[in-house]
């Protein structure tokens, strides 16, 4: 079944985000982040279970919704909300009567859930009329033969209020099933990257639902990983390219790529990052100009995670030794980075995980590192969050697949 493939893939991808996850990396001309004053001790985050299969998460108010993708009938997308004591709130079923799977998820400054992915549209009913006769001797009613189920050739939104209510669904139809990385909302509208026909796309779209032309960048040599749509209308997007774009040709066997496109989807602004004879990719950023992502060079991989200026001119950036899976946020002046650590940090007392581990780093505004926060069984990072209730929280998956919501605050 085509969405089982495509529910695989989305698993299987390093964010695209998860095919470079634990490959590429980073390399920049930039400050390099200045070293932790005095040692730094970790401390011990709280870690609290998810629901089962969940594969995204997002805070709403004081809520942490959660999606995963299951199977009835049909293929369906769950939604479910948690409060603070993770005491179930609310759960909201989409489910069409034909497949449809979520990828991407996000908040709108009212609050509202966002999800984005694939979708098949909904068979009509063929209405038959019985036929008797000669060719019906025994006059029996002929029900009419359903349809055929649709490919999910269609880019789905769906949009859901705070307090679960399923506020409307778009559609917007492409020729082959497509793969949704990242959406961002604000009020300007909303933004998605992601695959169709093996190209990196970015698609635009108003809250009412009115999608603009889909913008191909580059082509199966390029990948798209993250977006965030600016209140301009614009899209700044994170993501890594081996060949050529907008004239700025690569420079590493993989760059990392910056890329601003207008709102009219004309590429403005482009930075590559890249390492001599690497591979680099921007797995994840922000909307401050905070970006992560691993770097790759031989035998050696780090993550790298660089601050910059919203002309793209880097201010701190610093390495250390990974499996090349991070995730970052910018928050109260901070910035974090969760990474999936496989060695000492400078600065940081009592850390030299025996296997790979997750750690939160805590950075302040000139990079330098000020706390950091061990999450003991925890291994993946898969997104942050913050909110004025919660504070830092994030999404991560244990070595053997099962995933947790977890806080920088000590139970």
């Amino acid at each position: 079944m085509q969405w089982r493939q495509l529910r695989s893939a989305h698993k299987n991808l390093p964010n695209m985000k998860r095919r470079w996850l634990l490959l590429l990396p980073i390399a920049l001309v930039a400050t390099p982040a200045v070293a932790a004053p005095k040692a730094i001790t970790p401390g011990i985050g709280s870690i609290y279970s998810a629901p089962i299969g969940s594969e995204a998460l997002a805070i709403s108010g004081k809520n942490s919704i959660f999606l995963r993708n299951t199977e009835n009938q049909s293929a369906d997308i769950e939604i479910t909300a948690l409060d603070q004591g993770q005491n179930p709130v609310w759960s909201r079923l989409i489910d069409s009567g034909v497949d449809e799977i979520g990828t991407a998820i996000s908040i709108d400054p009212l609050g509202n859930i966002w999800v984005s992915g694939a979708s098949a549209l909904p068979i009509a009913s063929e209405s038959t009329t019985p036929t008797v006769g000669i060719d019906n001797p025994d006059n029996v009613l002929i029900e009419a033969a359903g349809g055929l189920r649709t490919d999910m050739t269609n880019i789905g939104l769906w949009k859901i209020s705070a307090a679960g209510e399923l506020l409307a669904t778009f559609q917007y139809a492409v020729p082959v099933i497509p793969t949704i990385n990242s959406m961002s909302v604000t009020n300007s509208g909303l933004s998605m990257v992601g695959v169709l026909e093996n190209k990196a796309f970015l698609l635009t779209a108003t809250t009412s639902g009115v999608f603009g032309k889909i913008t191909y960048i580059g082509t199966t040599k390029t990948e798209l990983n993250t977006v965030i749509r600016n209140s301009d209308g614009s899209s700044t997007i994170y993501g890594s390219s081996a060949e050529t774009i907008a004239g700025k040709k690569p420079a590493g066997i993989r760059d990392g790529l910056l890329v601003k496109v207008s709102k009219t989807g004309a590429i403005s602004s482009i930075l590559r990052s890249s390492a001599n004879k690497g591979l680099r990719s921007w797995i994840t950023g922000d909307a401050t100009y905070l970006a992560s992502g691993p770097v790759i060079t031989g035998k050696n991989i780090e993550t790298a995670i660089t601050k910059f200026t919203s002309k793209f001119a880097p201010v701190w950036t610093l390495r250390l030794p990974s499996t090349g899976a991070s995730q970052i946020l910018s928050a109260n002046g901070n910035s974090y980075l969760a990474l999936t650590s496989r060695g000492s940090i400078p600065g940081i007392a009592q850390w030299k995980p025996a296997k790979p581990s997750l750690i939160v780093l805590t950075f302040d505004s000139k990079g330098v590192i000020k706390a950091a926060t061990a999450l003991p069984g925890l291994v993946k990072p898969l997104s942050l969050h913050f909110s004025a209730t919660r504070g830092v929280t994030g999404l991560a998956a244990a070595s053997d697949g099962t995933v947790s919501i977890f806080t920088l605050v000590s139970r």
